[in-house]
């Protein structure tokens, strides 16, 4: 097993590393391989698996919850690094500390295979919940092998 060990930002933390995770879903259904929690586990896998993977569907997306409410500076994405890579694209940051959602960032892309995304959210983006999601296209997968919050 490769795994690639993440270097840190010293002057901010990364308040997503081991928080509890939701997927809009599984791919294959197949928890072992693409569970949602490794894209918060700390680590950037080489491979295809133990990387949250979604299904092939309209509008993918996964959602943390940093367990108290947070001001919340930018987003990095550590994109698959075994292929596909494109498959990160017109991705929204989402926020809420209830169930109205704001956008407080975006992606285009798309991204290319192994980069690493920042995303620099709006101010203010100050909440408790996360949430990253395609809103783009048709037949698209979200593949995150690690995401990191960063906070102030």
């Amino acid at each position: 097993m490769n795994i690639f060990h993440l270097p840190e930002v010293k002057w901010k933390k990364n308040s997503a590393l081991k928080k509890p995770t939701i997927g809009s879903s599984v791919h294959e259904g197949n928890y072992r391989n693409w569970d949602p929690h490794f894209a918060t586990d700390g680590f950037v896998q080489n491979g295809g698996t133990q990387i949250f993977h979604s299904t092939f569907e309209q509008y993918p997306w996964i959602w943390i919850d940093l367990l108290e409410t947070l001001s919340i500076s930018f987003i990095r994405i550590y994109n698959r690094r075994d292929g596909g890579g494109q498959r990160f694209h017109d991705v929204a940051v989402e926020v809420t500390n209830n169930s109205v959602y704001v956008q407080r960032g975006f992606y285009k892309g798309p991204a290319v295979t192994g980069e690493i995304v920042d995303i620099l959210c709006d101010y203010p983006a100050i909440a408790r919940y996360v949430r990253l999601r395609i809103t783009e296209g048709s037949g698209n997968s979200l593949n995150i092998p690690e995401l990191e919050i960063y906070t102030t």
